[in-house]
């Protein structure tokens, strides 16, 4: 008969690869902005460089 009773360790140790996966989650959507931060970046720059061309 099953009471719910759990094994602390093993639980503890899912809770812990749980919070490393989203850790590295977390990580790999800061990595994916930062590297959107600099296209967006270099798109501005680019448009400005045509906007420079067009006035002159």
């Amino acid at each position: 008969m099953y009471l719910g009773v759990f094994d602390m360790n093993h639980r503890l140790e899912q809770t812990r690869k749980v919070l490393r996966e989203k850790q590295r989650l977390m990580q790999l959507i800061e990595d994916d902005i930062r590297e959107l931060e600099k296209d967006v970046q270099a798109l501005e720059e680019m448009m400005g460089s045509v906007t420079m061309k067009k006035v002159r």
